[in-house]
């Protein structure tokens, strides 16, 4: 929760910057739910670029959430058809981060509430968060421009807290590939396309690794 505040409130005043308005930023982060995602979609409006072709992107995006399931519905084998479908709304990149790490050490009869918890307190911790930057982020920043600076890069910094909680022996080998071939492509100009090829090559190395 503590590490969604400066997230969610980033993306209240990036929406405030893309003039979105209060009540549509609280309808992006109620129904999209994912930090990235949510900043690409109001730099896309702020562009320019038509509804449905944001909103393509924005799906496009979160099709890395496909992969959050599998990784441990290994540990959630006891959950009934809708307690999963709950649950997997909430499956967002820190959640997953948290309960990959985190739920084996929970009895099997508590980790259905044990992950509800954890999801309840960052969506609901995100919806505030986004409110409260939309409504006063542009005062704040007013009174204290250096702010900017630190709330672009809060989401950049979460991220890396959380692999940094996740980074074991067996695990660096695919941080190490994944950083060397998004520097690779980003020093050739082309971030972008580096973020998607480091995402898909370094996860992939590793499990070969680990199987062999």
């Amino acid at each position: 929760m503590a590490g969604y505040l400066p997230v969610g409130f980033a993306f209240g005043v990036a929406a405030e910057g893309a003039e979105v308005g209060t009540v549509y930023a609280l309808f992006i982060s109620v129904f999209i739910y994912a930090g990235a995602s949510q900043f690409a979609l109001v730099g896309l409006l702020k562009d320019g670029v038509p509804i449905i072709s944001a909103a393509l992107i924005t799906v496009v995006l979160n099709i890395r959430h496909f992969f959050y399931g599998p990784g441990i519905s290994g540990e959630t084998e006891e959950f009934k058809l809708s307690q999963r479908l709950i649950t997997s709304f909430g499956l967002t990149d820190e959640v997953f981060s948290v309960a990959f790490s985190k739920i084996r050490g929970i009895p099997l009869e508590s980790r259905y509430w044990w992950l509800i918890g954890l999801e309840v307190g960052a969506y609901s911790c995100w919806l505030c968060s986004t409110v409260a930057g939309s409504i006063g982020g542009k005062t704040l920043l007013n009174y204290y421009s250096f702010l900017g600076q630190a709330l672009s890069f809060a989401l950049p910094a979460l991220f890396f807290s959380l692999l940094l909680s996740i980074l074991r022996k067996g695990r660096r080998l695919s941080v190490f590939i994944a950083l060397g071939v998004a520097s690779t492509f980003h020093w050739n100009g082309q971030s972008e396309i580096g973020i998607i090829a480091a995402a898909l090559i370094g996860p992939i190395s590793g499990m070969i690794w680990l199987r062999r």
